[in-house]
């Protein structure tokens, strides 16, 4: 598939944004639909989550400090703690594993909690 850069105009703030290759690139090599955001990089980061499960893939995991990070749909990187993984923690902190999550805004930004596999 080709992909290029697309220019858009972000539904929340108004300003124009660039949906980039890279971007598009990561969702459809995590196995995602490649989907236009809606809204520009900055008010995704800030906004509220909405409500209910979100697929993503573990893209690191330290075991030894407790916390790594989560690749979502749209190519974002989500902090995930030892304490937000609920059922079998060795199957969600192996790299590149399928899991859902919620999404909880803190006031270090968004973090995943309720981690689990979806295998």
């Amino acid at each position: 598939m080709n992909y290029r850069d697309e220019y858009h105009v972000c539904e929340q703030c108004g300003k124009k944004f660039v949906f980039r290759v890279e971007e598009q690139r990561t969702q459809a090599e995590l196995g995602f639909e490649v989907n236009t955001p809606s809204r520009c990089p900055k008010c995704r980061q800030q906004s509220e989550p909405e409500p209910g499960l979100r697929p993503g893939i573990v893209k690191f995991y330290d075991q030894s400090k407790g916390f790594g990070f989560i690749i979502e749909q749209s190519g974002a990187e989500v902090f995930f703690h030892r304490t937000g993984i609920t059922g079998d923690v060795d199957a969600v902190t192996q790299e590149h594993a399928e899991v859902w999550y919620e999404l909880e805004m803190t006031d270090r930004g968004p973090q995943a909690i309720n981690v689990m596999s979806r295998v």
